[in-house]
C-alpha cells in the first residue's frame, strides 16, 4: 500500500510563521475552540461578541502605516521643492505677501525649515510713507499650510527723516492696518532713529525696546465713525531715550496710530497713564499738541533727563503747534511751526525780597507765551511771554537754543508795580495786626507812581536748578498831595 501523504502545514492569514500540527483528537472533536454559551445558554455564533479577528486588525495597522508614510512623503516633497527647486518662487511669494500688508520688503537671506521660513539681513519700507526705511536682522515666519500664521522678529531698526513719515502713517494705517494687524507679531530689540534731514545727525533715538502690539479697546472702536478701522496700539517697553547720542532716560513709550492722528505717551504702558503725551494730526492742516498732566517735577526731570534737584513742585502744561503763516505744507519737515504755550507750576514763586510777600501771595506761578520753532528745529523764539505770580505780572520775550542734547534758555521780563501796593506790602511785612493795616492804608493814600521791575533769566535745560535770575527795579514813586 502506498504511504499516505503528509498533512500540509497550516498558516495564519496574518503571519508568515508556520503553525505546528495539532495533536490527535477524539472522534467528533473539532479543531476550533469551544463557543461560550450565550445568556440563554445557547452557544454563540462564531465571531459574535468576541474580539476582532487578527486579520482585520492587521489590515487596519497596515492602512495607518501607509497613510502616515504618504503624509511624510508629501511634506518632505514640499520642503524639498521649496529648498531645491523653488527659491526664486519662494522669494516672490514672500515679497507679495509683505506687499499685500503695505510693506515693501527685500527678504535678504532665506532659510526654509519644516513649518517655518527664516529671513536674515532684510530691508523694508512702508508703501506710501515718505522718509521711513528699516532693516531687520532676523525674522521667523511660522506657516499654516503655505500661508504665514505668525512673525517673530529680532533686531529691527527704523530710520525717520524729517516729519513726512509722521504725516503719512495715518493714511497707511487706514489702508493696510486691518490686514497687517491680523498677523500676530512679536518684536525684540527695536531701534527708532529720527534725523532732521537726509545725511544729517541723529537727533532723537529710542533704542533697545521690546515692541508689544495691543488690541484697541471696544470703546475706542465703537466711538470711531462707522466703517473706520480701529487704531493700531502698542507699547515700546523700557526703551532707552537718546538725544543727540546721549541717553537721558529709560522708559515705556505707548503709541496709537489711527486714521486721523498719531499719539505717543512717555512714561506709561498705555496712553491714559503716560504723564507726557504728544499727538500729531496731519489732516486737513498739520498740527500737533503736547500735554503734560499734573506731575511732580522730579518725575518730569527723570523722564527728560533734566536735573531738578529734590524738588517738591508739581508742573502741568500744554503746547500747540501748527504751520507758521505762509509756510509750505508740502515741505512739512522744513517748515517753521508756531503755537501757544501754557505752563503752571505749583510750589514755586519768583525769587523776591521779603517786602514783596504781600504781592507774591500763593504758591503758584503761571507762564504763557507764543512759540515759533525755526525750520531747522534749532531755535524756539518766545514772544508775548507772561509770567504771573500773585499780583505780580511780568511780560517779555525769550529764546530756547538747542545745543546737542542740551538747550540754552534766556528770557527778558519786565513789569510795573504801583508804589501804593509795593509800600503797603512792605509795611505789612514789618508790622503786624492793626498797626500794619493802618500803615498800609496810610501809604496807599499818600504814594503815587509805580516801580519798574525787570527780570533776566539765564538757564540750561539740563540744570534748571542752577538758573540765574537777575532782578532790578527803577523807582518812579511820588507823594500824592
Amino acid at each position: 500500500m502506498a504511504p499516505s501523504p503528509r498533512p500540509a502545514s497550516a498558516s495564519s492569514p496574518d503571519t508568515d510563521a508556520e503553525v505546528p500540527l495539532a495533536a490527535p483528537r477524539a472522534p467528533g472533536e473539532s479543531g476550533a475552540a469551544p463557543l461560550a454559551p450565550s445568556e440563554n445558554g445557547a452557544p454563540r455564533a462564531p465571531g459574535e461578541g468576541g474580539a476582532a479577528p487578527r486579520g482585520a486588525r492587521g489590515k487596519r495597522r497596515r492602512r495607518a502605516l501607509i497613510a502616515a508614510l504618504v503624509v511624510v512623503a508629501v511634506v518632505a516633497a514640499a520642503v524639498a521643492a521649496l529648498v531645491v527647486l523653488g527659491p526664486p518662487a519662494l522669494r516672490r511669494r514672500i515679497i507679495a505677501e509683505a506687499r499685500a500688508r503695505g510693506v515693501a520688503l527685500d527678504p535678504g537671506k532665506i532659510d526654509v525649515d519644516l513649518g517655518s521660513i527664516r529671513l536674515r539681513d532684510g530691508r523694508f519700507s512702508l508703501l506710501g510713507v515718505r522718509g521711513m526705511s528699516g532693516t531687520v536682522a532676523r525674522a521667523t515666519i511660522e506657516l499654516r499650510g503655505l500661508s504665514p500664521a505668525r512673525i517673530a522678529t529680532e533686531g529691527v531698526e527704523l530710520t525717520l527723516v524729517g516729519t513726512d513719515a509722521l504725516e503719512d502713517l495715518p493714511a497707511w494705517v487706514a489702508q493696510y492696518g486691518p490686514r497687517a494687524a491680523a498677523l500676530p507679531l512679536t518684536t525684540g530689540r527695536v531701534r527708532l532713529g529720527l534725523r532732521d534731514h537726509e545725511g544729517g545727525p541723529e537727533v532723537l533715538a529710542l533704542a533697545d525696546g521690546a515692541l508689544e502690539r495691543r488690541a484697541a479697546a471696544p470703546a475706542e472702536g465703537a466711538a470711531a465713525p462707522p466703517g473706520a478701522p480701529r487704531p493700531e496700539l502698542g507699547v515700546l517697553k523700557q526703551a532707552r531715550v537718546l538725544v543727540a547720542g546721549k541717553e537721558i532716560a529709560r522708559t515705556d513709550i505707548a503709541w496709537s496710530i489711527g486714521a486721523a492722528s498719531i499719539t505717543l505717551g512717555l512714561g506709561g504702558e498705555d496712553l491714559a497713564s503716560a504723564p507726557l503725551r504728544a499727538e500729531l494730526r496731519p489732516r486737513p492742516s498739520p498740527s500737533a499738541s503736547i500735554e503734560l498732566a499734573p506731575t511732580p517735577l522730579s518725575a518730569v526731570g527723570a523722564l527728560l533727563g533734566v536735573d531738578v534737584g529734590a524738588s517738591t513742585m508739581v508742573v502741568a502744561g500744554t503746547l500747540e503747534l501748527r504751520l507758521a503763516n505762509g509756510a509750505d505744507r508740502t515741505a512739512l519737515s522744513k517748515a517753521p511751526l508756531e503755537g501757544p504755550i501754557a505752563l503752571t507750576v505749583k510750589g514755586f514763586t519768583l525769587p523776591h525780597p521779603k517786602e514783596l510777600d504781600g504781592l507774591l501771595f500763593g504758591n503758584t506761578t503761571t507762564v504763557k507765551a507764543d512759540a515759533r520753532l525755526s525750520a531747522d528745529r534749532q531755535r524756539v523764539a518766545l514772544s508775548g511771554v507772561e509770567v504771573a505770580a500773585g499780583a505780580l505780572n511780568l511780560k517779555g520775550t525769550g529764546t530756547v537754543e538747542r545745543n546737542g542734547a542740551d538747550a540754552a534758555i534766556a528770557m527778558d521780563l519786565s513789569g510795573s508795580i504801583p508804589c501804593s501796593l509795593l509800600a503797603g506790602s512792605a509795611a505789612m511785612s514789618h508790622l503786624t495786626g492793626a498797626v500794619g493795616l493802618l500803615a498800609r492804608d496810610l501809604v496807599s493814600r499818600t504814594l503815587a507812581g509805580s516801580v519798574a521791575v525787570q527780570v533776566r533769566v539765564d538757564a540750561r535745560a539740563s540744570r534748571l536748578t542752577a538758573a540765574r535770575v537777575t532782578p532790578s527795579a527803577i523807582l518812579r514813586c511820588k507823594l500824592r498831595f
